[in-house]
């Protein structure tokens, strides 16, 4: 008798080498530090998942690990991660992971899951103060885009809400984030259309190699019980 894999795999489950071939063989993919059936599908909910064996107690997905959640942007090589200035944490040191202590408020944060992240207004307030301040302009176009992709994601038309949280007294870094945020509005302004989250570079099935190919089979668009599972 078959069975169906976990939703949820990593190498506490089967050897990396076992994992690597069935990735080969198309019946698993990657997605933060696990590994995932090719039949689920890629979402906020299994980012998030995918970084549970990185995340201690009690952490919170912030800034480009928030964004990459929402699937605004690629995964950051080092992912943020945050608590709250109340909480007791032991944390193991890794490389892959950057941890720093907050002030968040009880609407500052969503579960997914069950990993919670800073939502998509709190996450443009942190990225906004954030330094350092990017060294070419490449960089804080990229940086604005991203921040006006957060602010459309959710259901923002400007940058007024994030700029009332910046404007607050004692506000680190309140003069660059103020900036930061002109910038954005100025984005929105120019695209007034919600943005919608663009495939990532290192997306395998980003493009569609038979979008141009005019002896392409139809696609299929009702699934067929009678197929076969590579997963079951």
């Amino acid at each position: 008798m078959s069975t169906r894999l976990p939703r949820v795999i990593s190498s506490a489950d089967f050897p990396i080498a076992e994992l690597c071939s069935a990735r080969l063989n198309g019946e698993l993919f990657t997605v933060g530090e696990c590994w995932y059936p090719i039949d689920e599908i890629d979402n906020e909910s299994l980012r998030a998942a995918s970084l549970a064996p990185l995340m201690p107690a009690r952490a919170i997905l912030e800034r480009m690990t928030a964004a990459w959640v929402y699937g605004l942007t690629a995964e950051p090589r080092r992912h943020h991660l945050c608590v709250s200035v109340t909480a007791r944490v032991h944390v193991v040191p890794s490389p892959r992971i950057q941890l720093r202590e907050v002030a968040l408020g009880a609407s500052d944060t969503i579960l997914f899951g069950d990993v919670r992240v800073t939502t998509p207004l709190r996450t443009v307030v942190d990225l906004a103060r954030s330094t350092p301040i990017p060294a070419h302009e490449h960089d804080r176009r990229e940086l604005t885009t991203l921040l006006a992709r957060l602010l459309s994601y959710a259901g923002h038309r400007n940058a007024d809400s994030a700029r009332a949280r910046c404007s607050r007294p004692c506000v680190p870094n309140r003069t660059l984030a103020l900036a930061r945020l002109d910038d954005v509005d100025a984005e929105l302004r120019r695209a007034p259309d919600p943005f919608t989250p663009e495939p990532f570079a290192s997306d395998p099935f980003a493009s569609d190699p038979f979008a141009s190919d005019p002896f392409a089979p139809e696609p299929i668009t009702q699934a067929r019980s009678d197929y076969p599972s590579l997963t079951r």
